[in-house]
């Protein structure tokens, strides 16, 4: 049965490749940020009550500093996804047809198709800029001295909350992607799912700032485990067994929100609307 999956789960990887050049103009334009967010933090730490060695939220300045590239790396390897797009494309040219009558499910092509783009992006982009920036936050003493099997067992970990993460990103762009059906605004529905992501998952800012009932609210929603929740457990703020309750929390969303999106495309495709010829 997977074996129908296996082009999709290619051209991810060829589309990845294919690419490769644009990713790494993204790329370089993404340490930029991580610069500017860098002299953000160093500002705030700077201008804080205890200064630069001062605890804001649970974070050190260097923990900080090391949850803004660690996030910055994962953003760049697993958010790297354009079901939503293509989506919004076979819905206006009427190619979403040719699909149905396939003996192949819709969201299935999707998910192999991403599946593949993880694949290429952590081995070619990831393994490189996880390798390069956790020696160099350790270099400079922004890691915790820790025992290798401590470590391990939080890296495996961390690996299964990544693989989670870039699943639940994708069915979280397939079900924006199905609302296209209602709404020709494919970038309005893009623009926000980014926004809800970023601000909810702990992109822009660690939940640990935000209000402790919206924290606690935000904790147990889909969007911790697609960021926040990965990167903590890698930096080990967080113990075995939370890193585990973080890691089954993510899949049981991923298992709801599947189920929806199951759901929501059974009711839509009883409303198709094509656009153009």
């Amino acid at each position: 049965m997977l074996k129908k999956y296996k082009p999709f789960l290619r051209a991810g990887a060829i589309d990845t490749m294919a690419y490769r050049f644009n990713i790494l103009i993204w790329a370089a334009i993404t340490v930029c940020e991580v610069a500017c967010m860098v002299f953000l933090w160093l500002a705030v730490y700077r201008s804080s009550t205890g200064g630069i060695d001062a605890e804001i939220h649970g974070f050190t300045y260097r923990e900080m500093i090391s949850y803004v590239v660690l996030t910055t790396v994962f953003g760049f390897v697993t958010f790297n996804n354009d079901t939503l797009w293509i989506i919004n494309t076979d819905i206006k040219k009427g190619t979403i047809g040719n699909y149905l009558i396939k003996p192949i499910s819709y969201r299935g092509k999707f998910a192999a198709t991403s599946f593949g783009n993880l694949l290429t992006m952590t081995l070619m982009f990831g393994l490189p800029l996880y390798t390069a920036a956790l020696v160099t936050l350790g270099s400079l003493g922004f890691l915790p001295d820790v025992t290798f099997p401590a470590f391990f067992a939080h890296l495996g970990l961390f690996l299964l909350a990544g693989l989670c993460a870039s699943l639940l990103n994708d069915t979280i762009a397939y079900i924006f992607g199905v609302l296209c059906f209602y709404t020709d605004s494919g970038w309005g529905l893009n623009s926000l799912k980014t926004t809800i992501i970023a601000f909810l998952s702990g992109t822009l800012l660690p939940l640990a700032f935000f209000p402790p009932g919206l924290r606690e609210a935000v904790s147990w929603m889909p969007f911790a485990g697609m960021s926040q929740n990965p990167i903590l457990i890698l930096m080990m703020k967080y113990d075995l067994g939370e890193s585990i309750r973080c890691v089954a929390l993510t899949a049981a969303w991923i298992v709801a929100l599947e189920l929806f999106a199951k759901l929501l495309f059974s009711r839509a495709i009883r409303k198709v609307t094509v656009h153009g010829g």
